[in-house]
């Protein structure tokens, strides 16, 4: 556990636990000062307008004050009871009517509204230091991750949050500043909005991934057989119809009893639509940078990930790809160093194969000239992992120490890092040319690997979907 990849996981986590203790230190600063700020509430003025004229129903029970400088009314609990403020603005006889609704409890805790309360501004302010530490060291952890090469589901989340957030938060924070209305529902109409103006926005460029899904998957389908994995793309471009539609509908819903409620859901909708959408734009660079990585030079050893062999025991163009990969390496290696490397064809015999793969590539490697010295056989791996597993076994007990590098598709060398770091094994990827229909089913195979490896944080975002809801409730956008 002392690799770097390791060491790099340990530090995402103490991060992740920094932020936990921010939100808990946060949560009860709020909390402190709404005990102080209990018998008062804010809220902002119409911008560039003054009111003509202040009527509220019973001064004894609460008092009214403007501020100019600040744009904004003070609401402060004199004793318990109800009382309404009306506040018009505009020329007489044809004046907008503001309408606040107050009540003070017993223990003069002031509400604005059904279900609205004090302390809008320490939540808004708590909030937004969140946003802007999440951001921080998403960004952060994004940078350091690509900068070393540390190929994960980590670099992936990092990637995805510093699209997300890093977006939102600039957008939020320009809302926030440049607003009059300091309320919690401003704040909460914000959300909404931005959220929904990320999904408008960035729905061009979905469609035409949609499309490149689509059109990738039938030819994958024909080109491959069916299979539900080969079917992958068809399914999940859908379900992201499906949600878009929602999106649609939900937007154009109207019913003023129940606003605030198809906001909230609206609102939900489009920031599961922008998190998805997120980590495929994420997972496509990192699946891309994977790809186009080059490793150094000096490995002792190259691995050569097996894959399904044509009927006659023969390499399929895709297999013969990534061996052709590692010759290239090799040579390139062997021209600037003078360093030769072993190869180690890795792949058991499948069901439906006369040889295994490990067999047929290692006569593959003869045939182009490499002795039989230089090539060391893995022949009982069945999948990817059991590939990196066993291959990992035959160096230690072979070549201790050697350094190592492995060659697969180009589509693949992302998923292979990942199954790499989870056998600790210290080996850089290179990929060979493929097919492009192969690509989009692989990205979409990693978001489903993604949302299983890291329950954790989603998790995590239905619990901040919970407190979302929470807040917009209390705040009760009219």
């Amino acid at each position: 556990m002392s690799n770097p990849l390791s060491v790099f996981h340990l530090q995402v986590k103490k991060r992740i636990l920094a932020l936990i203790l921010l939100a808990c230190i946060l949560t009860a600063a709020v909390t402190i000062y709404m005990e102080h700020q209990k018998d008062a509430y804010s809220v902002g003025l119409p911008e560039e307008r003054q009111p003509t004229f202040i009527e509220v129903s019973d001064p004894e029970v609460v008092e009214v004050q403007q501020d100019e400088n600040t744009r904004e009314f003070s609401f402060r609990a004199r004793k318990p009871g109800d009382s309404v403020v009306r506040a018009g603005f505009g020329d007489r006889g044809n004046e907008e009517i503001r309408e606040y609704r107050l009540h003070v409890g017993p223990d003069l805790r002031l509400s604005a509204g059904p279900g609205r309360f004090s302390g809008d501004r320490a939540i808004i302010f708590a909030v937004t230091v969140m946003f802007l530490a999440c951001s921080f060291v998403a960004v952060y952890t994004a940078v350091e991750a690509h900068r070393k090469k540390h190929f994960s589901y980590d670099m992936v989340i990092a990637d995805t949050l510093s699209l997300m957030l890093g977006f939102q938060t600039a957008l939020l924070m320009y809302a926030n500043l440049t607003g009059t209305d300091r309320s919690l529902s401003a704040f909460f109409t914000n959300l909404h909005a931005l959220g929904s103006h990320f999904v408008n926005f960035t729905a061009p460029i979905m469609a035409l991934l949609a499309l490149w899904l689509f059109v990738s998957n039938i030819w994958l389908l024909k080109r491959e057989g069916i299979s539900r994995r080969n079917m992958l793309g068809i399914a999940l471009g859908l379900l992201w119809a499906s949600a878009y539609l929602c999106h649609i509908w939900l937007g154009q819903e109207n019913s003023r009893e129940s606003q605030v409620v198809w906001m909230i859901l609206q609102t939900v909708v489009d920031y599961t639509i922008v998190y998805f959408e997120c980590v495929l734009l994420a997972l496509m660079f990192c699946g891309m940078r994977a790809a186009m990585h080059e490793p150094s030079f000096g490995k002792d050893c190259i691995v050569i990930l097996g894959c399904q062999l044509r009927r006659n025991g023969t390499l399929t163009p895709l297999l013969k790809g990534r061996v052709d990969r590692a010759l290239a390496f090799e040579k390139e290696q062997f021209e600037a160093t003078g360093k030769h490397a072993v190869f180690i064809p890795s792949g058991g015999q499948g069901k439906n194969e006369i040889v295994s793969e490990s067999s047929a590539m290692a006569q593959y490697l003869r045939s182009m000239g490499v002795p039989s010295e230089r090539i060391l056989e893995e022949n009982r791996s069945r999948n990817t992992f059991q590939n990196m597993a066993f291959s990992k076994k035959l160096i230690e007990e072979n070549m201790p120490g050697a350094a190592a590098a492995f060659s697969t598709t180009g589509y693949h060398v992302f998923r292979s890092m990942l199954l790499c770091n989870r056998n600790h094994f210290e080996c850089e990827g290179m990929g060979s040319r493929t097919r492009w229909y192969y690509y989009p089913n692989a990205y979409l195979r990693e978001i489903l690997g993604l949302v299983y490896a890291h329950q954790g944080v989603l998790w995590g975002l239905l619990v901040v979907v919970g407190i979302y809801l929470i807040f917009g409730l209390l705040a009760q956008v009219q």
